[in-house]
């Protein structure tokens, strides 16, 4: 186990991207913890939602209970509650008797979790599990996870920055516009655009299959939102990095009724703007939010006295901001920071256009 977690621990640090970052540790820990199946998520930081699903084993009709009952109605809020309380390991089949039934149902009577928070934000989570419940390799298995748990979640906060190393559309592709998505009540597309077809396609989890070959995180988006009282959450939103390194936003919101009360649910996917990547990328440092409008302010080109009037303090806290700012990320100075958002953000991008260029 020591060599184990020794193993685990490097590769946190490796600067892989996510899904290598997760393929590769979960090849070292399920084999050696000896689980049948595991699914391994990112989650948007700011609302905690999945977003990309590394997998293997997963049953289908398991992954289908998960999505449409068990996530939306347990296990998402669980995933955000359990290290607020200072669990980050846990199991949700100990937790809830739905979610025990239906993994029971699917032969999988054994089941552990792992919440993955840093900097008071969800990175991820982890579900691993099998068929037979032994209590040394339980014990076990929740030991290493819990001293894994904060290196793990500093692993994904990193592979959630934009790696100089990732592969971009061509140009051609990043200039389309939104690609929409129309899903009937049960989840079957009645619409598919030429443009949302390529960003399904960039943000399709690895080693897991649902029918009409959706990501989980669209799918997770919808039901959550045919949850939400209509009042409060007419439209969710969540952002999501696909294989290829680039952003995505997805929307989600009800169509009008049909006559016997049904509503489809449209799903608006969209690569994220270059100028949008630096106010995710100020997320991605830790930064508080007034410290981000700061930053935003900063990478704008705006003065102190201008930062400082539109925010209503004084250029003194402008400066303490931008200080502090530039603690989290590492550099000294604005120009520095400047720096260090665009060659984070914006320098993959130029990167890969030069080589196709030539």
């Amino acid at each position: 186990m020591e060599a184990l977690f020794r193993t685990v621990k490097r590769l946190c640090y490796a600067g892989l991207d996510s899904v290598s970052l997760r393929r590769e540790v979960a090849a070292r820990v399920v084999p050696s913890l000896e689980f049948d199946a595991h699914a391994f998520s990112t989650c948007d930081p700011d609302i905690g939602l999945m977003t990309h699903v590394v997998a293997d084993g997963i049953p289908s009709e398991l992954a289908s209970a998960y999505l449409e009952q068990l996530y939306p109605e347990h296990c998402a809020q669980m995933t955000i509650d359990m290290p607020r309380q200072g669990t980050p390991v846990y199991s949700s089949i100990e937790h809830s008797e739905k979610t025990r039934s239906q993994f029971s149902a699917a032969g999988m009577h054994c089941q552990v979790n792992a919440s993955f928070v840093s900097g008071g934000r969800l990175w991820g989570t982890w579900c691993l599990m099998r068929a037979e419940r032994t209590r040394s390799t339980d014990a076990r298995a929740r030991a290493l996870l819990q001293r894994l748990v904060p290196h793990i979640a500093r692993g994904l906060q990193s592979s959630a920055l934009i790696d100089r190393g990732a592969v971009t559309p061509p140009r051609r592709e990043r200039e389309d516009g939104a690609g929409v998505l129309v899903l009937d009540e049960r989840h079957r597309p009645l619409v598919r655009t030429r443009a949302v077809s390529a960003c399904l396609e960039d943000l399709a989890d690895v080693g897991l299959r649902m029918p009409e070959d959706l990501p989980l995180s669209v799918l997770a988006l919808v039901s959550r939102l045919r949850r939400a009282r209509v009042d409060v959450a007419a439209t969710l939103r969540v952002r999501t990095r696909g294989r290829s390194g680039r952003w995505y936003t997805m929307r989600a919101s009800f169509a009008e009724p049909n006559e016997h009360g049904g509503r489809a649910t449209v799903i608006v996917v969209q690569p994220a703007a270059v100028r949008e990547i630096a106010g995710l990328l100020t997320q991605l440092y830790d930064l508080s939010a007034r410290e981000r409008e700061v930053v935003a302010a900063v990478a704008r080109g705006e003065s102190t006295k201008e930062i400082a009037a539109s925010l209503g303090v004084s250029g003194h806290t402008v400066l303490e901001h931008i200080d502090r700012a530039c603690n989290k990320i590492g550099v000294r100075g604005r120009k520095a920071l400047i720096g260090k958002l665009f060659f984070d953000g914006y320098a993959p991008v130029l990167s890969q256009d030069a080589k196709q260029a030539g």
